[in-house]
């Protein structure tokens, strides 16, 4: 195919439109997600498609889809470490991480990855690994992401900035 207008040329892919994670109570997990991501829904929740559909706060749909077979969201790397299969994108990570430690989600430690941002895992009520990101050295100031870091890592933080 040289030159014809159906030649694929660059990356084809834009973005993630939708994500899909097994649960077993499509509605009892629409409501942990509510509560404590603040998502609402994409569509009005259909019982017979057995999903909820939540939209994510750049328009992305979570498909929380219901089965009777094994809910496992995670793998094992080459190195054997249980991976999980999405990080989230999000801002004021201190503040989620807090809300979600003080209502008891399951959160595993806290990890600053230096210029790829500060990360951690958190599972749903079916037992979904997921991590969560923020860089934050992009988005806010450097006397900010200090600030950011100093809660979370609980690091002396100096009150001259």
């Amino acid at each position: 195919m040289s030159g014809s207008s159906n030649e694929f040329q660059g990356n084809a892919i834009k973005a993630v439109c939708s994500i899909y994670v097994p649960v077993r109570n499509p509605i009892m997990s629409a409501q942990w997600w509510q509560q404590h991501f603040g998502l609402g829904f994409a569509v009005p929740f259909n019982p017979a498609e057995a999903q909820a559909i939540m939209k994510l706060s750049d328009g992305q749909w979570l498909h929380l889809v219901e089965t009777g077979g094994q809910v496992d969201n995670q793998f094992l790397n080459k190195a054997g470490y249980e991976m999980f299969r999405f990080t989230f994108e999000v801002r004021g990570i201190e503040v989620l991480h807090d809300r979600l430690q003080s209502n008891g989600v399951r959160i595993e430690q806290l990890k600053d990855r230096d210029s790829c941002g500060i990360n951690f895992v958190f599972y749903d009520l079916d037992g979904n690994k997921f991590d969560v990101n923020e860089v934050v050295s992009v988005h806010r100031t450097a006397a900010e992401a200090d600030k950011v870091k100093a809660h979370l890592f609980n690091l002396a933080y100096p009150k001259s900035q």
